[in-house]
């Protein structure tokens, strides 16, 4: 039997950090993963999605080249030279966290972990002792029920990642975040683009005005969408045909199924440790400990946004709490990243949840449009809104335009550590960037708006 201070069972964002944490932290470290190293967010998400929407850039970027003065004629796509590019990326990756498990000495076990005592974990049949586990086993697409994913034409949002040629036309089934990046990314690259979504409207995680704007945008560039719309059947002819509710029919040469995910707690021992789930997540408390105390659980198979860096925060608060060092955890300083073109970024509170929840908010709005560095970049669609109370507390911060997802931490900062709004419009920004559209909409809001009426 080896022995540990900590044992965790996974190694995406949430258990490969947490893993690398606290060996800084002088403690003694085993990572057990069934699958590949650095988990669903470099193997199956974030790392491989944003590299193929990176080529989608430069493409879009090759074709708007004349706008710019530059004249690029000749080129072509070369799709599977786009995803070797992609299991390259994610290659180099996942050695690099092989390389930090070796330099931290930590012992990375591969098979299926089973919690079997509150300081016991079963792998591969051997035992291994721990003075504590963090649970960190992530999520896995979720299915519709009487459709069958084959990985092939009917793909989830891991499958998808395997396709070696491009698809005439993709139906995307799901208009969420996974569904919008996937649809901005082949329509980028001449796929003919179809999204179905139960709900009444796209990205219902963000603003309405965010979710209409982003549809507009969409419908612009060509992509179908089909909203207040259930998908009834998939069947397979010469092309799928998707039946959606109302008599459409789409036809398209691949489906994609993307109506979120579910936690990966089944057949990890937590039932013979009376540990508690609901609706498949573990439940823990403040100090993401579970109702034993000795184990904790992170990331996707809590409570919180399914979002990796969301994960990476909860495992090293995990192990801060591990250590005496008691953090309670705190998701209001979590942003949200949409990888689409334009990117979607936000903190806090969407203008709708502010308004339901504070009576003196006020928004403010700044155009991308009025910003000199959007403009010459060629990219004025967007804007930025803050939402604030009477005292110039920062509520909520939602960009839709160029560059959001970088922008967006700007945001994080000075809602988490309390900045004022009205500091806030005082703040030099280098010019022209733009990072600008923070300090312009920080005086639209105090009532002294610069480049803008």
């Amino acid at each position: 039997m080896k022995s540990y201070d900590l044992v965790i069972i996974g190694s995406g964002p949430g258990g490969y950090v947490a893993a690398l944490y606290a060996s800084r932290h002088k403690l003694s470290v085993c990572v057990v993963e069934k699958d590949l190293l650095g988990g669903t967010c470099l193997n199956r998400g974030c790392i491989p999605t944003k590299a193929l929407l990176y080529s989608a850039s430069i493409l879009s970027k090759i074709k708007e080249s004349k706008e710019y003065g530059i004249e690029a004629g000749g080129f072509k796509i070369n799709f599977p030279a786009i995803a070797a590019r992609k299991d390259a990326v994610v290659n180099r990756l996942r050695a690099g966290i092989e390389t930090l498990f070796r330099g931290s000495r930590i012992e990375l076990l591969k098979g299926a972990a089973k919690v079997v005592g509150a300081d016991t974990v079963s792998v591969n049949g051997d035992i291994l002792n721990a003075k504590s586990i963090i649970i960190a086993t992530g999520s896995r697409p979720m299915s519709i029920p009487g459709i069958e994913s084959d990985e092939v034409d009917i793909c989830s949002s891991d499958g998808i990642l395997k396709i070696k040629e491009l698809p005439k036309s993709i139906g995307i089934v799901g208009g969420g975040v996974i569904g919008c990046e996937f649809a901005s990314l082949f329509n980028a690259l001449g796929s003919k683009v179809f999204i179905v979504e139960l709900l009444d409207r796209i990205l219902t995680t963000q603003s309405k005005e965010v979710s209409r704007k982003m549809e507009a945008i969409f419908k612009k560039r060509g992509v179908s969408i089909h909203t207040a719309a259930k998908l009834e059947s998939i069947t397979k002819e010469n092309s799928l045909k998707l039946k959606i509710s109302g008599g459409n029919v789409i036809e398209a040469e691949k489906a994609l199924i993307s109506v979120g995910r579910i936690s990966n707690t089944e057949g990890i021992g937590l039932e013979g440790l009376g540990i508690q789930t609901e609706k498949g997540r573990i439940l823990v408390d403040e100090n993401l400990r579970t109702s034993v105390k000795s184990i904790y659980a992170i990331g996707d198979c809590v409570r919180g946004p399914l979002l990796a860096h969301k994960a990476s925060y909860d495992g090293m608060a995990a192990v801060d709490n591990i250590l005496g060092k008691t953090r309670t955890i705190d998701y209001a300083g979590v942003p949200n990243c949409v990888w689409t073109d334009p990117e979607v970024a936000s903190v806090g509170l969407t203008e709708e949840e502010a308004f339901l929840k504070y009576p003196d908010i006020k928004i403010a709005k700044f155009p991308y449009l009025a910003s000199g560095k959007a403009y010459l970049m060629g990219r004025p669609e967007g804007f930025i809104k803050i939402a604030g109370d009477s005292k110039g507390n920062i509520i909520g911060v939602e960009i839709l335009g160029e560059e959001a997802c970088d922008l967006i931490g700007e945001a994080v900062l000075a809602k988490s550590i309390g900045i004022n709004i009205k500091d806030w419009a005082n703040i030099v920004h280098g010019h022209p960037t733009l990072s600008e559209i923070f300090q312009e909409a920080a005086h639209v809001f105090c009532g002294t708006p610069i480049h803008s009426i």
